[in-house]
């Protein structure tokens, strides 16, 4: 039970590290933070209200929008690490335009890719279906209508007798 705790406790303790790390890194970089802050707003969102275990869609918007804000991170180091210049470069509609595509690019990645993947399974299930049937109507031919489950049995799975000869 002790060890338990000792567990939470240090797991605990490396997430207010990290946090604090994660802190004073975005201060010391904040022309940086602010670039990919706001350009990576999508993503955020999306990450805050996603209930999904695996978080594929999370991941495929994030990707795509944090590729659409890197060429803008260039610049920002081409004209040199300064707030003003980070101020200066999300200040521009055709910046936002094109970071936020990004995202819209992952959703659209997503939505497509989702669906194919979804009618290739109802095709792979229909085609299941047709073999088990295929197979079940070979067993009722060799092994005769009671294989089939049609039957009525017994509690021993015995056929009941009808009364109907």
């Amino acid at each position: 039970m002790a060890k338990g705790k000792a567990s939470k406790n240090n797991k605990s303790g490396q997430k207010k590290l990290m946090l604090t790390f994660m802190v004073l890194t975005s201060i010391a970089l904040l022309p940086t933070t602010v670039i990919f802050f706001i350009g990576m707003m999508p993503t955020i969102a999306l990450r805050l209200s996603d209930r999904s275990k695996q978080k594929a869609r999370v991941m495929t918007v994030g990707f795509m929008n944090f590729a659409s804000c890197f060429p803008f991170w260039f610049k920002l180091m081409q004209q040199g690490h300064k707030f003003d210049n980070a101020v200066a470069i999300i200040s521009d509609p055709m910046t936002i335009t094109i970071m936020y595509g990004g995202a819209l690019a992952g959703y659209l990645i997503e939505w497509t890719i989702s669906g194919f993947v979804a009618s290739m399974m109802v095709q792979k299930g229909r085609k299941r279906m047709e073999s088990i049937k295929k197979a079940q109507e070979a067993m009722i031919q060799r092994w005769g209508r009671e294989v089939s489950g049609d039957i009525p049995v017994d509690i021993h799975g015995f056929p009941v007798e009808s009364r109907e000869k």
